[in-house]
């Protein structure tokens, strides 16, 4: 990735008073960017794949470390959604919120809420974030509602 794609950058002006400063609305833009071209969106893939050297580090702090508003960025991004998907969506009792928790594996622990996370698939417990994300499906359309980092309570 050389620079934002430009469907992100065109669309940036709605989100863009919601984050502290350029430097994060440009991280934003690259995060978006690769989840939109790349077929594998790690935040490592995407790293390898951009022209910045630290885009990685870079990312990982904007999603984690960074004081955005994330829940602002979220209602303001479906509240520019919804206007542009009336026509095809279908009504609300034909449609669908599905929910998912796939695991993110990490090689170390230094990063913020990295955990043995249950693969329920082969009983193991590999070091990993799990984003459990929330998605519409409503016909033809389909777009991610909400992220949020399943987090292991200690007994």
């Amino acid at each position: 990735m050389v620079a934002p794609a430009p469907i992100v950058t065109a669309h940036a002006v709605v989100w863009r008073d919601l984050l502290e400063n350029q430097c994060q609305l440009r991280h934003g833009q690259h995060d978006l960017t690769g989840r939109i071209v790349l077929p594998h969106t790690s935040l490592a893939n995407m790293g390898r794949c951009s022209l910045d050297s630290a885009a990685t580090t870079h990312l990982c702090r904007l999603l984690s470390e960074a004081p955005w508003r994330e829940p602002e960025v979220n209602r303001r991004r479906i509240r520019f959604m919804r206007p542009q998907t009336t026509l095809p969506r279908r009504r609300r009792r034909d449609s669908l919120v599905v929910i998912d928790d796939t695991r993110c594996a990490q090689v170390g622990s230094l990063l913020a809420h990295v955990d043995r996370q249950d693969h329920h698939g082969d009983g193991t417990s590999p070091l990993a974030h799990q984003p459990v994300t929330s998605g519409s499906v409503s016909g033809l359309v389909r777009f991610p509602r909400g992220l949020r980092l399943y987090r292991r309570e200690e007994a």
